[in-house]
């Protein structure tokens, strides 16, 4: 009976949402000449030719797309819109990027308060309201937040970094702009903050808007929930409205600036708002695709396969469809009675590099390259044994139209473009598809041919979408679109065939599985399986990269081959090569190395090797000692400029000889390993920055031999007190079982706001872009995170490694890839954030697992670990093992 009445329900509220389409699209035509003969003329600036409603002959005139043009995004980090993003930077170089997106996470006027149980005591409600964020959300919106938080990221690190050769960025850190906001508006009587006064003022900060690209929609699982909201300060689904509705206010912006500069044509000009060109997308969920699933219905459809833009829509088959059509209607409305033009995109299924967790290529994807490393811990995905067959062949032989994400971004840029035939033209619709259908079994198929043969014979029938996992019984349907309206007006026509895009989705998913280079110790099979995948991937898109080919590599980063991090198979030479052989041969034997960099070419003496109080790897050895000797020369290392006169003068002198090295020069407890010029005619995607020249310092996996347990960083002007307890320190790890210490940092002495004995000096450039996208997650993740001020908390001038493990490794690479991707200056907001987002997701972790959180001081950081071993990180006070510094 319930059941029954909910079903009562949902009809009766759906009915209703049909009845409200069916009176608008009813009102509009009735209206559609009175509304179009009250439009204002529409004037833009010269330089970017933008005339819209010409008053005199209502000829419709729109924007150039050049690097004049000025574009707001909607959903920018969305999947769409951050391809979108990074395409018109590099096609059209346009001249500023207005990027808005609430990264997943729900703008503060929404329910993100916990309220205390009614019979908590006072002193109880601070702490339901100070919950954390893994605390409040669940663990699917916390990876769509970290997949959006890194699209953004990318964004702005392929777009801004700095060309430290020649101290370039080409100007675009002031090209764009990002707006971590929800633009959803709220129920209107409880109105608190939200969008409209954000679009207001986005377009009263840029007046000189061109397009607007409205991408932005609710993540895969929410899009087919209730859309219209019943709680205070509750989110409404609709977004199109806040758009369309600020589209208007320039309108009236505009016809105020005409009326106050009446009689001087020039300044009316020149004060003119015009009106940016509106893209926005809609869905093939608009279209009766469930009807196809029965043959006898088919002659019954006004609207028959392939699915046109210009053929009546009867019914969507889904909710999402439905508020899509909702926005074409509103948009229709808006053009009726205001003038305001618009080209909606109906995109079939796009997949792709960067895809949403929960689509149909994404998942088939994921869990095939799962399987093929071995990694198939997904019992719901796996072990499904409520599935039944007849189910799985439904969702197997579903046809849809799937669009490869470049495609889907060429066929915005060509709507940015649209130019309508006629005069005052209603706003118009495209079909985004490849007009050809193909099932899951089929993507599914294409996939495993790039897999040895009968690889997956005996769990092929795991390989499913997600959607499979659940019971629902019905027809197999069919979608595909007719691209012949997109072809002849927009002239879009997809490129990529399936074959290709499935290829480059599985090598993005493969580059992302082996992030920092496969593990050295797989076993021969597997090692074969990978080669056999790889090279069949390659022949089918046949890209080979450049290492300097951002827009190709999508976001992978191509390490120096001298880090722990890179892939043999692709790497790039520096100047570091060398050096790191020779270092390891030099260092093998040492359980402990402590080194230090300066490469600065005027240098004339490392300062601690002068000081006559420091603690250094065997200063507790007897000097006279052979064991000692060798102890100290071995394991004490200085990478210097070849090219200072510190290395030149000390060349000369006495040098350290043993029997299976060459000769070394000393200076004090020292042992120097000069490094030479980078040679010319050499390039390296970091070339001139911080992480190349100060490659070991995060990075020192291959710098030591292998018997190397710790590698402790100093920087040249430092002293340790009492080294010998720091290792100690880090043997013992920190207190409680199966728990061990991956990484010891030193906290600023900025963040205790005291004296120390050591300032932290760093370059003048002070990276505040990246600073800024820190702070925006911190503020996001309701502050969950450590740091957050305009100067870091941890001072990196005193670094313990522990290079034991392959997640201690792990969390190296995370660090000195945040740092070289962003071309920073200095290395101490990377390990702060990295830091903070691993000790995030390992508590989040810990506390989905059920293993709760564990308390631990304030000074350890939680590591993300594959094993038992709980790792950490800690963070030592000011001066706790630094007695001076010899500046």
């Amino acid at each position: 009976m319930a059941v029954s009445k909910r079903s009562k329900k949902a009809s009766l509220l759906f009915a209703t949402l049909w009845i409200i389409i069916i009176t608008t699209c009813l009102f509009l035509n009735g209206c559609r000449l009175t509304a179009a003969e009250a439009v204002e003329t529409v004037a833009g600036e010269s330089d970017n030719d933008v005339i819209d409603h010409d008053k005199s002959s209502q000829q419709l005139t729109l924007p150039l797309l050049d690097c004049n043009s000025v574009v707001l995004i909607t959903g920018a980090a969305g999947f769409i819109g951050s391809e979108l993003a990074l395409a018109l930077k590099r096609t059209y170089n346009v001249k500023k990027l207005l990027l808005v997106d609430h990264l997943g996470m729900e703008s503060d006027n929404d329910s993100t308060f916990v309220a205390p149980p009614k019979d908590a005591k006072d002193g109880q409600a601070n702490t339901y309201a100070t919950k954390k964020a893994y605390e409040i959300y669940d663990r699917d919106k916390l990876a769509l937040f970290e997949l959006k938080r890194q699209r953004i990221f990318r964004i702005f690190q392929e777009l801004t970094a700095v060309n430290h050769e020649n101290g370039d960025n080409n100007n675009n850190a002031d090209s764009i702009k990002f707006y971590r906001a929800d633009m959803r508006p709220s129920i209107p009587e409880f109105f608190d903050i939200g969008e409209l006064p954000l679009l207001e003022g986005i377009f009263g900060s840029h007046p000189d808007i061109t397009h607007v690209v409205h991408l932005a929609d609710d993540d895969i699982k929410s899009q087919n929930q209730a859309i219209i909201p019943r709680n205070r300060d509750s989110i409404k689904a609709g977004r199109m409205e806040g758009i369309l509705e600020e589209m208007r206010l320039v309108l009236e912006r505009r016809a105020t600036a005409d009326a106050d500069h009446s009689g001087d044509e020039e300044e009316k000009a020149a004060s003119a708002y015009h009106l940016p060109q509106l893209v926005y997308a809609s869905s093939y969920e608009v279209y009766d695709y469930l009807s196809t699933a029965e043959d006898s219905e088919q002659h019954q459809q006004p609207n028959p396969l392939p699915f046109r833009e210009d053929k009546p829509i009867t019914t969507p088959s889904t909710l999402h469809g439905a508020s899509k059509l909702i926005d074409e209607v509103l948009a229709s409305a808006y053009h009726s009675t205001h003038g305001i033009y618009s080209v909606g995109l109906r995109f079939f299924p796009v997949y792709g590099p960067w895809s949403n967790p929960g689509t149909d290529v994404f998942d088939l994807a994921e869990q095939l390259c799962s399987r093929s490393i071995g990694d198939d811990n997904d019992e719901d995905t796996i072990n499904d044994e409520k599935m039944r067959e007849d189910e799985e062949s439904k969702f197997d032989e579903d046809v849809k139209d799937y669009v490869y994400i470049d495609d889907a971004v060429d066929a915005i840029m060509a709507a940015m473009q649209y130019r309508p035939p006629g005069q005052d033209p209603s706003p118009v619709v495209f079909n985004v598809g490849t007009g050809q259908g193909s099932t899951l079994k089929q993507i599914r198929d294409e996939m495993m041919s790039h897999f040895p043969p009968n690889f997956f014979d005996d769990k092929s029938q795991t390989i499913r979408s997600s959607k499979q996992r659940y019971n629902i019984k019905r027809q197999a349907t069919i979608s595909y679109a007719s691209t012949e309206h997109s072809k002849s007006l927009l002239g879009f026509e997809a490129q990529v065939p399936l074959s290709v895009g499935i290829a480059k989705t599985l090598t993005w998913f493969r580059k992302r599985s082996f992030s920092f280079g496969k593990d050295s110790k797989v076993s021969t099979q597997q090692s074969r399986i990978d080669s056999f995948v790889d090279k069949s991937l390659a022949n089918t898109t046949r890209e080979d990269c450049s290492p300097f080919d951002r827009e190709c590599l999508r976001g992978e980063t191509v390490f120096p081959c001298a880090s722990e991090c890179s892939k043999t198979e692709n790497c790039t030479p520096s100047s570091w090569d060398d050096v790191a052989t020779l270092s390891r041969l030099v260092t093998s034997g040492c359980d402990a190395v402590m080194f230090t960099i300066l490469l600065d070419e005027d240098a004339e003496q490392i300062p601690s090797a002068t000081a006559a109080a420091a603690s250094f790897v065997g200063a507790n050895l007897p000097e006279t000692d052979e064991v000692g000797k060798r102890t100290r020369a071995r394991c004490n290392i200085a990478f210097v400029s070849e090219d200072s006169p510190l290395v030149q003068r000390l060349r000369s002198g006495e040098l350290y000889t043993d029997n299976d090295l060459p000769a070394m020069i000393r200076h004090g407890f020292w042992t120097l390993l000069p490094l030479k010029s980078t040679p010319s005619g050499w390039l390296h995607a970091f070339s001139g920055s911080f992480a190349l020249s100060h490659l070991p310092k995060i990075s020192p996996g291959k710098f030591f031999g292998s018997s190397v347990r710790y590698a402790i960083f100093v920087a040249p002007s430092v002293l340790i007190a009492d080294l010998p307890r720091i290792l100690k320190q880090m043997d013992d790890g920190p207190p409680g079982k199966d728990s061990a210490l991956a990484m010891m940092v030193m906290e600023s002495c900025v963040a205790r706001d005291r004296k120390c004995t050591c300032p932290l000096t760093r370059s003048g450039n002070n990276d505040s872009i990246q600073r800024m996208m820190h702070i925006m997650v911190r503020v996001a993740l309701k502050g969950d995170l450590i740091g957050g001020g305009f100067v870091p908390v941890i001072d990196s001038s005193f670094i313990v490694h522990s290079l034991q493990g392959d997640d201690a490794k792990m969390l190296r690479c995370d660090v000195y890839s945040e740092a070289a991707q962003w071309g920073a200056s200095s290395d101490e907001s990377s390990l702060e954030f990295i830091l903070s987002l691993h000790d995030f997701w390992s508590r989040a972790g810990n506390l989905w697992s059920d293993s709760g959180i564990a308390e631990t001081e304030d000074s350890l950081l939680g590591v993300l670990s594959s094993s038992e071993t709980q790792l950490f990180a800690q963070i030592l006070p000011p001066d706790s093992f630094i007695t001076s510094c010899s500046l």
